[in-house]
């Protein structure tokens, strides 16, 4: 036997005595178009059941202290993304910065997730904001896990998600997820879409990767009146909602009854965005299902399903304190009114501008150069300007210009 032959041999013996969970991180590869952070984690891993490779938040921020839940709530989450988390108690504002392969100009998933843990010991659940480079994104505040996701498309190449501590304890994070999304979905004109719901309606199930090749969370929501089981095919077309969530809908049982849901805001008047998502498999010959699609009493859309194809009809912004749907059949329909799955969205506004980008770029030179640590210098250096950085000086034309360091 030749040299090689043998030298080939030893490798693969050498690789069968590895354990499977090392032989699966040596084979890993990260998932295109996704960037997953386990915030506080420390290593990077393969998480199996999601098929989603992790890693250490380590060069993603320059802040921060990582911690664990508390030992007596560690097990209550299955999730491995759940076990750490890493706080910030120095600093107003302490940001991640995510670099994306397919940089701006594209529309991405960002998603942050949240699980104090009582990792402190004093069962005193912090209140803080979350910022989405320049802009005010949301308020975080829940005792148990939570997530946040926002829609974005970023005018440059890069993204920074900022913790803003607001004097109601120490703001933390446990898990930073982006997924590219295709250009052709959830577009809007202006501001960014913060997800309010996303629902598997007539399911007792809950899906994300790899059923959803965006990672979108689909949670079950089987509670609405009258529903039947419906098996569908799979979905093709750009939104790519899982064979899954479609196998399942909600369906009332008198074609001249209407399928309305409705949810009211705890906010002040908000600006809403519906997307619902149909697909057949009961059309016999002779018979059709056409909808009607309302959102707060203004027709959106009138569709007739066909067998197999999926369908998504998107409302324009609405405003609204609460918000109605309704789906009703058309008066030559002969099948009752049907929906599948939906995914509700509140429009955020952007209104504030970053940094010039040359000069963003130049003051980020400089810290990286001289290892500047001050606990004020992350995220935009001048934008918002109650959280520019300690020694600068700005102008605020359309575009903030630093003018003296």
């Amino acid at each position: 036997m030749g040299r090689s032959a043998l030298l080939l041999l030893w490798c693969v013996s050498i690789a069968s005595s590895l354990a499977p969970g090392l032989k699966l991180l040596a084979l890993a590869q990260p998932n295109p178009g996704f960037i997953s952070i386990d915030c506080g984690a420390p290593n990077d891993y393969l998480d199996n059941d999601l098929d989603i490779y992790y890693k250490a938040d380590a060069g993603f921020v320059d802040s921060g202290i990582n911690m664990q839940v508390s030992t007596e709530l560690i097990y209550e989450n299955f999730q491995q993304q759940s076990k750490n988390l890493r706080i910030f108690p120095s600093g107003t504002r302490n940001c991640y910065t995510l670099m994306p392969d397919e940089g701006r100009g594209n529309t991405y998933l960002v998603r942050a997730s949240f699980w104090y843990g009582d990792y402190d010991g004093k069962k005193l659940f912090p209140t803080f904001d979350l910022f989405i480079d320049v802009n005010y994104w949301i308020t975080v505040k829940s005792s148990s896990w939570s997530y946040e996701e926002i829609i974005y498309t970023p005018p440059r190449d890069y993204i920074q998600v900022c913790l803003v501590n607001t004097g109601s304890g120490v703001p933390f994070i446990s898990t930073l997820e982006l997924r590219l999304l295709d250009n052709s979905t959830y577009q809007i004109n202006s501001g960014a879409l913060v997800t309010y719901l996303r629902y598997n309606l007539g399911s007792q199930n809950t899906y994300r990767h790899p059923q959803d090749v965006y990672d979108r969370i689909w949670n079950n929501w089987s509670s609405v009146s009258n529903t039947t089981a419906i098996v569908t095919s799979t979905s093709n077309d750009a939104y790519k909602v899982p064979s899954e969530v479609l196998m399942t809908a909600t369906e009332v049982q008198n074609v001249t009854d209407p399928l309305s849901l409705s949810w009211t805001s705890k906010d002040s008047i908000i600006v809403w965005c519906v997307y619902s998502h149909f697909v057949e498999l009961q059309l016999q010959k002779g018979q059709f299902r056409e909808l009607t699609v309302n959102v707060l009493n203004q027709s959106v859309k009138t569709v007739m399903l066909e067998n197999l194809k999926p369908v998504t009809i998107a409302s324009f912004p609405m405003a609204g304190l609460s918000l109605d749907l309704t789906i009703s059949a058309t008066a030559r329909s002969s099948l009752p009114p049907l929906l599948n799955a939906i995914e509700i969205f509140t429009v955020a506004q952007l209104p504030n501008s970053p940094t010039f980008l040359d000069d963003f770029n130049a003051v980020y030179d400089i810290k990286k150069a001289y290892r500047v640590t001050r606990a004020s210098w992350q995220g935009d250096p001048c934008v918002p300007t109650q959280y520019s950085w300690n020694g600068l000086n700005c102008i605020y034309d359309s575009s903030p210009r630093i003018i003296s360091l």
